[in-house]
């Protein structure tokens, strides 16, 4: 027995539903769910996208910024989209084989949302001091294996920060590491207003043979008390298009590849 489609205007209201409760959808997890083709599916969110509903980005979409979004999102603020794509963007430079580290922070734990829709990854190790991450990983599983760092859980944030914070990293070499930050700047370099995860974020960063940085455009050109690292111990940096142009000149000068994403 063969389902009918649903009529055009009513797959494009439950798309637009998709959207706002997960953050970020691909357009392949659109597809499957609906049972169409990736070229209608595309359509559906220009069309959508047209209208403000969502906002089109690589491989998928991500609510418009101010739009309702679940009162339990992480996803709740002004870069609400913004953080969703880069996420998206920073999970696609994964490849199959590899060993990520995956640093506590509000964008890494959208990183591991959009890594659980891989479903042709297959032999990835991913290791953090997280638990909402490792929660976010557990439907990939055994194609992704998650290893946590180990450490002493906070009264008020899900990053396992010392003592014991890296019990698991001098076991462990890593192809990539991937951290966020409250802040990035030439000068003062990657920090973190977190004081009690500094060292423990530092030894993550350190673990990946190449450093890559997600940061949203509030936090471009920010500082925070803590330092993590200087700019220059950077390779890349994943941030929106909207960001200060001058800063990221600065950062490209340096030798930090940045992409800019829409």
């Amino acid at each position: 027995m063969t389902t009918d489609p649903l009529p055009a205007a009513l797959r494009r209201e439950r798309i637009s539903a998709l959207v706002k409760d997960r953050g970020f959808i691909r357009v392949a997890e659109l597809s499957r769910i609906f049972r169409t083709s990736p070229v209608t599916i595309r359509s559906d969110l220009d069309d959508l996208a047209a209208h403000d509903l969502v906002r089109r980005v690589h491989g998928g979409a991500v609510p418009m910024v101010g739009r309702p979004v679940p009162a339990n999102s992480e996803t709740e603020d002004p870069y609400a989209s913004e953080r969703a794509a880069i996420g998206a963007a920073a999970a696609d430079l994964i490849e199959p084989g590899q060993t990520v580290v995956l640093a506590g922070s509000p964008t890494t734990r959208l990183v591991a949302r959009a890594l659980a829709h891989r479903t042709e990854l297959h032999e990835v190790v991913v290791l953090t001091n997280d638990l909402r991450i490792a929660l976010e990983l557990q439907p990939s599983i055994p194609q992704v294996t998650v290893l946590v760092t180990g450490g002493t859980l906070q009264a008020d944030a899900p990053e396992l920060a010392d003592p014991l914070g890296g019990l698991l990293l001098a076991e462990v070499t890593a192809d990539v590491s991937i951290v966020g930050c409250a802040g990035l700047t030439v000068e003062r370099g990657l920090t973190e207003s977190n004081v009690a995860v500094v060292e423990v974020a530092r030894r993550l960063l350190n673990a990946g043979d190449r450093r890559i940085v997600v940061a949203d455009t509030g936090q471009l050109g920010a500082t925070s008390p803590a330092r993590v690292a200087r700019a220059s111990e950077i390779h890349r940096l994943v941030t929106g298009a909207e960001a200060d142009a001058e800063e990221v000149q600065r950062l490209r000068e340096l030798g930090i590849e940045v992409t800019l994403i829409d």
